[in-house]
């Protein structure tokens, strides 16, 4: 392992709290010894909450988008009960025209969708997480329930 190799994999095991007894490079050994903290290779609560900040305004803008083209184009989305999305667009709409918005309306739905699974994710972990540290602090106070009430606000707001 070249030394600098070595150098960007300790920083990588660093910043995910994984301490090391022994120095890395002047082990004879081969040998290394993990410290007393327990690896962890899940985020921490505020690298959620950091990562939450950042998703949850794209995802908001998403919407936006979404609502500004529907509202916009005279069109009009609907969702039949399995899922399945689909748009009515004015008759004296031409094709191209048409086409472009069902494209457009298409990736915006993706996005919010992927953009939501992404969220819903980070939340299950946030939550795995507090309910660890409740356990461990009655006192503690849940960083994530303010953005739990945001990402509600948004899914409401995102009706077709």
């Amino acid at each position: 392992m070249t030394y600098w190799v070595a150098a960007i994999f300790l920083c990588y095991l660093k910043r995910k709290k994984i301490y090391f007894l022994q120095d890395l490079f002047n082990n004879p050994s081969g040998k290394y010894l993990f410290g007393s903290k327990i690896l962890q290779s899940t985020m921490d609560i505020s690298e959620i909450v950091t990562e939450l900040n950042t998703l949850l305004p794209q995802l908001a803008n998403f919407i936006s988008q979404f609502n500004t083209t529907v509202s916009q184009s005279g069109i009009i989305v609907v969702t039949d009960s399995m899922g399945s999305m689909s748009i009515d667009v004015p008759h004296n709409m031409s094709d191209d025209v048409a086409n472009n918005i069902r494209n457009r309306i298409g990736i915006i739905d993706r996005l919010i969708t992927t953009r939501g699974q992404d969220i819903n994710e980070l939340f299950q972990k946030g939550m795995h997480i507090e309910n660890k540290l409740k356990a461990e602090n009655s006192h503690y106070v849940s960083q994530l329930t303010d953005k739990i009430e945001e990402f509600k606000r948004l899914n409401s707001s995102y009706k077709h």
